[in-house]
């Protein structure tokens, strides 16, 4: 694995200098005026609470790692606040200002190291995961997802270009982590698909549409009205920009519509169809689409699991039985075997 994108994924796993929910209490009342109750909330590198403020408005605080670059902890808010920008009423988290006018702030913890803060408004919904799909559902989610790429076409920022092991351009990486996983299950076949997509993938992408993207579109991260699960309340996490390949943010999209092998094919399509009213998708994209979805799909087992192993103590990521990786690596070879046609 290249030395740039080990050493980045080196600050997945730094263990942060704990903040406990009476230390985030102090620092959104000291930094941003804010009378609140702090709740731990999961995050993979930052760590989150939620904010509930008397007057019963509701704020995140996130409090970055203190091994992570400042450069790609300014990129997600340098992108909210682009976001607002040239779309006010995309929704999505806005940043609010600290005492001194501020969107990041940074500050020494009790442990000496020095922390940027942020606090991001609340969005209220329910998470995709826990809504009941439909293909309504999934044609506003294939919506919502080109018009986030629009409002993102003409961001830039440094960081973006990080080296990022979510990044669907590195998915060959992820056999190399395979090595680190005793006991993983299936991982010579996981490994021979990964290496098939690869081949697939590799002589293309750099050639395809190219810009920042969201990149984890997935059913934790879109929100739902609980009124009707067929309306998109908002989008979370920013965490993950890339620069990568705009076709690359629709498969991470669809990968989570996919509720088994029957109904794949279907459920990728209503929102494949669905994006492309929005921003039009080239040939050369969709040829690719299946083969980076089932990049996804082996990703988001491969990489979960050893964060788990190189972080025995965090509680981000869930275990995952034999089973479901049996089904994901099912999935994933089948997709590799059709195309999206539209």
């Amino acid at each position: 694995m290249a030395s740039d994108l080990r050493e980045f994924m080196a600050t997945m796993v730094v263990a942060p200098a704990a903040v406990s929910p009476e230390a985030a209490q102090r620092l959104a009342r000291d930094l941003y005026g804010l009378e609140a109750v702090a709740t731990r909330l999961t995050g993979e590198r930052d760590e989150n609470f939620k904010l509930s403020c008397p007057d019963s408005s509701q704020y995140v605080l996130k409090i970055a790692n203190s091994a992570e670059d400042p450069d790609i902890t300014d990129l997600s808010t340098a992108a909210l606040l682009h976001v607002e920008r040239v779309d006010p009423g995309f929704p999505c988290p806005r940043i609010m200002r600290s005492r001194d006018r501020r969107t990041q702030v940074q500050y020494e913890d009790a442990s000496g190291l020095t922390r940027t803060a942020r606090v991001l408004t609340y969005l209220a919904g329910k998470t995709l995961r826990s809504s009941v799909r439909s293909g309504p559902q999934r044609a506003a989610c294939g919506r919502t997802a080109a018009r986030l790429g629009l409002a993102l076409r003409n961001f830039a920022h440094p960081a973006a270009r990080r080296p990022l092991i979510w990044d669907l351009r590195n998915v060959g990486q992820t056999r190399a982590l395979l090595d680190e996983l005793p006991g993983f299950p299936h991982p010579e076949g996981v490994a021979a698909v990964i290496m098939e997509i690869e081949a697939r993938i590799a002589p293309h992408f750099e050639r395809l549409r190219q810009q920042v993207v969201h990149n984890d579109l997935n059913d934790m991260n879109v929100l739902v009205e609980p009124a009707d699960e067929t309306v998109i309340a908002g989008v979370i996490d920013f965490g993950d920009l890339a620069h990568t390949a705009l076709i690359a943010d629709v498969a991470i999209a669809a990968a989570d519509q996919i509720a088994d092998a029957a109904s794949a094919y279907h459920s990728i399509r209503d929102l494949v169809i669905a994006y492309h009213e929005t921003t039009p998708l080239l040939p050369a994209e969709l040829a690719l689409l299946n083969s980076l979805i089932a990049g996804r799909l082996l990703m988001d087992v491969v990489i979960p699991s050893w964060h788990r192993v190189m972080n025995p103590t965090g509680t981000h990521y869930a275990d995952f039985d034999a089973e479901f990786i049996r089904a994901r690596l099912e999935l994933a070879s089948g997709l590799l075997s059709r195309e999206i046609a539209l």
